[in-house]
């Protein structure tokens, strides 16, 4: 297992790994290293729109159970 990054290297990848086994990777633009400030604004603000309809999603199931 590799230690943590150095500071100011920035991010590179993110990986997000489902229950299932399922594994979803982001990775910077093409011909990027790592990911710009405006990039990781952007993906905090898609994964917290996509927390919220999950979570609205589950609610909903449970309810109509």
């Amino acid at each position: 297992m590799q230690g943590p990054p150095e500071q100011d290297n920035g991010v590179s990848r993110i990986s997000m790994r489902y229950s299932d086994g399922r594994v979803l990777h982001f990775v910077p633009d093409a011909g990027e290293d790592v990911f710009s400030e405006d990039d990781m604004l952007k993906l905090q603000e898609i994964l917290a729109e996509a927390s919220s309809t999950s979570e609205w999603a589950e609610i909903t199931e449970r309810q109509s159970i």
